[in-house]
C-alpha cells in the first residue's frame, strides 16, 4: 500500500487528474474480478454509505461484481499484444493472426470487404444464377439445386473467409536479402526476433490511423541480438511508445538506460529472500538512483548507474573492433537524433552509423571518460569511428578532450564573428552565445518549418509577415531581437514542440537545401 501511494502522489504530481479516477481494478489468479487489498472498510464508507455502519471490513463478492461492467468496458476499448521471449516467429507474423491485425488497426475481413464489396458478390451471384438457369433448360427435365426450396447463394462472409483462406494463409513474411527473398523461418533466432519489432514499428507508424488503443508488452526484446543491434532494437520501441497508448518490456540488458529520454522503468532488486521493486524515470535515473542509494545506505538498488554506463561502454567499444566495425555519434537528446539522422542518412545505411542520444551535456562527459579510458586498451584494435557532440549551453559543462584518432568529442556553437556554426573543442572558445542544435540548422528551412506552428501558436505571431531568410545558421538567418528570441526559446520549452519541431523539419528536407556546414564536416570525419 505505501508503494502504491508513493506511485500514486508521483503520477498526480506529473499529471492534471482532477478530471479523472484512478481505480484499481483487475482479475486474480481464477479469472475473478478483484479489487485486491483496496477492497477495505474504507471503500465501503466511500461508495456504500448505507453499509458504512462499522461492522463491513469489505464488500461482498455481489457487491465487487458491480465493477465487472467498468472492468469489460476497458477491456473492450483497448487491445493487447504480448509479444513472449520463445514465440513461433512464422506463425506470429502471419496476417491473419489477431496480433498482425491489431497492429494494423484493421482485420482481414474490413481488408477484403473494401476491395471485393457486396455489390460485385452479388453481381457473382446472378452470373452463376444464369448459368445454372441456362443448364436447366438444356437438361430439361432436371436442375442443379440445394437441398431445400429456399435456393442458396454466396454470403458475402463466405467469400472473404474464402480469400483469406486462399490468399492470405499460404503468403509468409519474408526478409529481402540481397537479390533474394528469405522466409522468416529460416532467419537465426536474433533475425527473428529483430523482424517481429521491425514490422510492429512499421505497421504502427505507417499503416495503423490510430494506435492509441493498443497496449504492447514484448519479453526481452534484446534476446539473441548482437549487441549494436540492440540499440536499433530499443530505438524502434521507443518510437513505437510514442504512437501507441503504452509500451512495456522486460530485460536484463541495462544499456537502453542512458538511451531513453523518456519513460519509466522498474527495477526489481532481490535481497536474501525478499524482492524488491523502485520505480525509476529515466531521464533522471542517475539521480534518483543515487537518492535510493543514500536512503538505504548503498544497499537498494543495485547500482543501476553503473551497470548501464559500463554496458553501454562495453557495447560500443566492442562494436567498433572487427572487420565490419559501426561507428556512433553520441549527441544529447532525441531531437538531436532527428536533425542528424535526417542529414546524415546516407551513413547510417551504408556506413553502418548508429546515432544515440544520452540525455544532456554532462552524459556526454560522463561517457566520453569511460570510452577515453577504454580506448586506450583498444586503440589498436578500433576500427570504427566515435563521435559525441554536445550543444553550448548558458552553464557550460567544461573538460578537457584529447586527440584520439577515432574518438572525438566536440560542441556547436555560433561565432558571433564569422557568423558560421562552428565545431569546437569542450573546453575551447568561444563558449558564447548559447547554442542548440535549433539554432544551427538551416535558416531557410528552420524559418518555413516555424511557419507550420504560427496558427496554433500566438507566441510565434512575430514571424508573422517576415520575408524568407537566408539559409546559413538558424540563429543569423532569423536575426531575432532578444524578447523574440525567448518568446522561441518558450515555444520549445513546452508541448513537446521541441521533438515536434525536429520531426516537421526533418520530413520535409530536400536535397535543394544547402545542408549546415558544420554537419558537413562531421560527414567527412566518418568517411575519412
Amino acid at each position: 500500500m505505501k508503494a502504491f501511494v508513493q506511485h500514486r502522489d508521483l503520477f498526480i504530481e506529473r499529471n492534471e487528474t482532477n478530471d479523472h479516477y484512478l481505480i484499481p481494478v483487475g482479475v486474480d489468479h481464477a479469472g475473478q474480478i478483484t479489487l485486491s487489498f483496496f477492497n477495505c472498510r474504507k471503500l465501503v464508507e466511500l461508495h456504500f454509505s448505507e453499509k458504512a455502519d462499522g461492522s463491513a471490513t469489505a464488500l461482498s463478492d455481489k457487491d465487487v461484481s458491480q465493477f465487472l461492467p467498468l472492468l469489460e468496458a476497458i477491456r473492450e476499448k483497448i487491445s493487447y499484444i504480448y509479444i513472449p521471449k520463445e514465440i513461433d516467429s512464422e506463425s506470429f507474423t502471419k496476417l491473419q493472426t489477431t496480433e498482425i491485425q491489431a497492429l494494423m488497426g484493421e482485420s482481414l475481413i474490413e481488408i477484403v470487404e473494401r476491395r471485393v464489396t457486396p455489390a460485385q458478390i452479388q453481381d457473382i451471384n446472378r452470373s452463376l444464377n444464369e448459368f445454372l438457369d441456362g443448364l436447366s433448360s438444356e437438361l430439361v427435365e432436371y436442375s442443379y439445386r440445394t437441398p431445400t426450396d429456399r435456393q442458396q447463394y454466396l454470403k458475402k462472409q463466405d467469400v472473404y473467409n474464402l480469400i483469406i483462406q486462399a490468399y492470405f494463409s499460404i503468403r509468409k513474411l519474408h526478409r529481402k536479402q540481397g537479390e533474394n527473398w528469405l522466409e522468416i523461418g529460416l532467419l537465426s533466432s536474433g533475425e527473428k526476433q529483430r523482424a517481429i519489432i521491425d514490422v510492429a514499428y512499421s505497421f504502427i507508424q505507417k499503416h495503423h490511423t490510430d494506435a492509441e488503443n493498443l497496449i504492447i508488452a514484448v519479453d526481452e526484446p534484446e534476446s539473441s541480438l548482437h549487441m549494436a543491434a540492440c540499440f536499433d532494437q530499443f530505438d524502434a520501441l521507443f518510437q513505437i511508445s510514442r504512437s501507441c497508448r503504452q509500451l512495456l518490456f522486460t530485460t536484463h540488458w541495462y544499456r537502453f538506460f542512458p538511451t531513453i529520454e523518456s519513460g519509466n522503468a522498474t527495477v526489481i532488486t532481490r535481497q536474501k529472500n525478499e524482492h524488491f521493486t523502485d520505480l525509476i524515470t529515466l531521464p533522471s535515473h542517475r539521480e534518483q538512483v543515487k537518492q535510493m542509494a543514500n536512503a538505504t545506505r548503498g544497499i537498494l538498488p543495485y547500482d543501476i548507474r553503473l551497470k548501464s554506463i559500463n554496458d553501454f561502454v562495453q557495447s560500443i567499444i566492442t562494436s567498433t573492433i572487427g572487420e565490419q566495425p559501426f561507428n556512433w555519434l553520441i549527441c544529447e537528446g532525441s531531437s538531436e537524433k532527428i536533425y542528424l539522422s535526417a542529414y546524415l542518412g546516407e551513413l547510417i545505411e551504408k556506413n553502418r552509423l548508429r546515432i544515440v542520444p544520452v540525455g544532456g551535456a554532462k552524459e556526454i562527459k560522463r561517457l566520453y571518460g569511460h570510452l577515453s579510458a577504454c580506448y586506450e586498451d583498444f586503440k589498436d584494435e578500433i576500427a570504427g569511428k566515435i563521435y559525441l557532440l554536445s550543444d553550448t549551453d548558458k552553464e557550460l559543462v567544461r573538460y578537457q578532450t584529447k586527440t584520439l584518432p577515432n574518438l572525438v568529442c566536440k560542441r556547436i556553437v555560433n561565432n558571433m564573428t564569422t557568423a558560421r556554426t562552428e565545431l569546437v573543442d569542450i573546453d575551447a572558445n568561444p563558449i558564447a552565445p548559447p547554442t542548440e542544435i535549433e539554432d544551427a540548422l538551416n535558416g531557410t528551412h528552420a524559418f518555413n518549418t516555424l511557419q507550420q506552428f504560427v496558427n496554433e501558436d500566438a507566441d510565434l505571431n512575430f514571424l508573422e509577415g517576415r520575408p524568407s531568410p537566408f539559409d546559413g545558421p538558424s540563429y543569423f538567418a532569423l536575426d531575432l531581437r532578444p524578447t523574440e528570441q525567448q518568446l522561441l526559446e518558450m515555444f520549445f520549452d513546452r508541448n513537446n514542440n521541441k521533438y515536434r519541431y525536429a520531426k516537421k523539419y526533418a520530413e520535409s528536407l530536400t536535397s535543394e537545401l544547402a545542408v549546415p556546414t558544420w554537419i558537413v564536416e562531421i560527414k567527412k570525419w566518418f568517411l575519412k
